[in-house]
């Protein structure tokens, strides 16, 4: 027998942090901690940490969100806890999201995001609409010879029909009376477009340079990080820069242009401006009032006198600043007196306050909180009317290059598509080793509990071993014995059922690995030192059985019921009678032990023709039990003689 040359080292417990190097952010155990779930090693989700929390003040439901520049980048969802409850990346694999929020489709919750591929200040892609599955039933695209849609926004409106969304066009310009010449100018032209879901038909398309002249801008090119030089239509200026859509019931849009420092009321019949909030030509004077790179601008209330209206106010794009710090807030306007006030504001529950140069949003809850994501820095809070701070979470930190362009909060109700997962492990194969499991299911919001379920063969017997409250996304349950096979399920508030996973095989580290675990799992191989390699060989193996190579049917479990004991009981019974034997029910059927014994003393006694009757009227047996009551797998108590 060959071993493979080994450097063993001092026992490293699992870590609950992961620290992958990544090509485009500088992402450590300080700046954007990940986590570690043994039953889904391929989720590599943020880890929240929670400053302020207030479990009897915040609003129930969980929050959505989406980093990128992270490890795995996509939608997540967790709980007011900071747990998580889904990741995008472990459904549909990692890959740039934006916003994910709940909205109304078809009647029924649905969620929706913004997937694509990320620029510098500007996104390309679609919209994605998921039932409460997590299953795709729709994607929603940029009509006509426009770009494709934008992260910017993404949302649908009158009950699901309708879908607002922005886009950024490169488009050719004279930019000589801009002193970017002589030559071809290029500047970005922001678009946004309602668009009827179900056939993709343009309702409404709006685009900034038919009404705004780049003139007004308040960001030159070549000024900032996102501005464009406007030398390339790879490189375009910026001079707009759209990042909200909303609709009234009139029929009228407001948005939000970033770079103009301004929020617009425009036509919904010819698109024309029929007001300007802040910027450069402001229809109203401010009282108490000023924003610049403003996000999320969005209808609170509107009549013939007053417009109140919310947004997040960023004060700064990372080159210029304009109050001391980022806020979210409401405006009131006053269309007799034509003028426009702060009347409420909610600040970051920092010493310094915080200074978002890019993103964020403010989204108003049902019962009066507020909740903010904050942008640049990945952090997110919620607030009492009055202001009071109830929750304050920090998903990564400056530094990391992690960000979230908005964060929402919404109740929720999914059952994914997919089953439980679970992992077993034993340090030992005795019973001087406990079994540990962990299992988890991304996505479902109703599992309050688990079930764990074990057997000494992959076809069982399976019996219940105990049940644990589910309080995180994983679960560890442990028993003080060695089980080699198991499985969990899945259980709802009221006790009922809801799915089990795949049954598992308890993984019993090796000699060779064994001190590099401890009692709830392996660490991973310890780096080499320079210059030290693996020596690597393919080492002998014994013959494991017949099942070594063929495999185990582990997907599918059916517990025994009561009925199908019994069958399979009265089937040994008459199995053995029509052999000619007397022995009893129990003392044919009893454990697996006892059959395999019993069925060895039929053979040294010469009954080898007796004992293929037995198997052969059992697997008949078992044929019409299955056909019966429609199994896929029977775990019965006969495993030795049921082939």
């Amino acid at each position: 027998m060959l071993f493979p040359l080994f450097r063993l080292r001092a026992c490293r417990s699992l870590s609950t942090l992961l620290f992958i190097p990544y090509a485009s952010a500088n992402l450590d155990n300080s700046s954007s901690p990940t986590s570690i779930f043994r039953s889904r090693p391929d989720l590599h989700a943020p880890i929240i940490q929670l400053d302020i929390l207030r479990p009897e003040l915040v609003t129930p439901g969980y929050v959505f969100l989406a980093p990128y520049r992270n490890i795995d980048p996509g939608p997540y969802i967790y709980d007011n806890y900071g747990q998580l409850v889904w990741s995008g990346a472990g459904t549909q694999g990692a890959s740039t999201a934006h916003n994910p929020h709940v909205c109304d489709y078809h009647g029924k919750d649905h969620l929706c995001f913004f997937q694509g591929n990320q620029h510098h200040g500007y996104a390309r892609g679609h919209g994605i609409i998921m039932d409460s599955s997590y299953r795709v039933v729709k994607t929603v695209e940029a009509a006509g010879s426009a770009s494709p849609t934008d992260m910017h926004e993404f949302r649908l409106i009158n009950g699901g029909k309708s879908a607002l969304v922005t886009i950024y066009q490169p488009r050719p310009y004279d930019l000589g009376n801009y002193g970017i010449g002589p030559g071809l100018g290029w500047v970005m032209d922001s678009v946004f477009q309602e668009l009827d879901v179900e056939t993709g038909d343009l309702i409404f398309e709006w685009r900034s340079l038919d009404h705004i002249s780049p003139s007004f801008s308040y960001t030159l090119a070549a000024s900032t990080d996102t501005s464009g030089d406007g030398l390339s239509s790879d490189s375009p200026w910026d001079y707009f820069h759209i990042n909200s859509v909303d609709k009234n019931s009139n029929g009228d849009y407001l948005i939000s242009a970033r770079h103009m420092a301004a929020v617009y009321k425009l036509s919904g019949q010819d698109g024309h401006v029929m007001w300007e909030l802040n910027g450069a030509n402001p229809t109203f004077k401010n009282t108490n009032l000023h924003f610049s790179s403003q996000h999320h601008a969005l209808w609170m209330l509107e009549n013939s006198t007053h417009t109140i209206l919310s947004l997040f106010d960023n004060a700064s794009n990372a080159f210029n600043i304009t109050h001391k710090e980022s806020r979210g807030m409401i405006v009131a306007i006053n269309h007799i007196e034509r003028t426009a006030t702060m009347v409420r504001s909610w600040e970051a529950p920092e010493s310094q306050g915080i200074l978002a140069g890019s993103q964020g949003n403010l989204q108003l809850l049902p019962n009066h909180n507020v909740f903010i994501g904050w942008g640049d820095h990945a952090y997110y809070s919620e607030h009492l009317d009055t202001g009071e701070v109830v929750m304050y979470g920090k998903l990564a930190y400056m530094g990391s290059n992690v960000m979230m362009y908005r964060c929402n909060k919404y109740t929720w109700t999914a059952t994914p598509l997919t089953s439980p997962a679970l992992w077993s492990y034993s340090r030992t194969s005795t019973n001087s080793s406990d079994t540990v499991f962990y299992a988890s299911w991304n996505g479902a919001t109703e599992v309050r509990s688990w079930r764990f379920y074990v057997a000494d063969t992959a076809s069982g017997p399976f019996s219940m071993i105990g049940s644990k409250a589910k309080l995180a996304f994983e679960t560890e349950f442990r028993i003080p014995f060695i089980k080699a096979w198991s499985f969990a399920e899945a259980i709802d508030g009221h006790g009922n059922p809801l799915r089990r996973s795949n049954i598992v095989k308890t993984f019993i580290p090796s000699d060779s690995i064994s001190p590099g675990c401890d009692d709830r799992g392996c660490g991973a191989v310890p780096p080499l030192a320079e210059g030290e390699v693996f020596e690597k060989i393919v080492p002998e193996t014994e013959n494991h059985g017949r099942n070594y190579t063929r495999g185990y049917i582990t997907s599918i479990v059916v517990l025994p019921t009561k009925s199908t004991e019994r069958s399979v009981e009265v089937a040994g019974v008459l199995a053995a009678e029509s052999c000619g034997f007397s022995r009893s029910a129990e003392a044919f059927y009893g454990e697996s032990k006892s059959g395999k014994r019993y069925l060895l003393e039929s053979e040294q006694s010469g009954s080898g023709a007796m004992t293929e009757r037995i198997l052969s009227f059992t697997r008949n047996y078992k044929r019409r039990i299955i056909e019966s009551f429609e199994l896929l797998m029977l775990s019965v108590s006969l495993p030795g003689l049921i082939a």
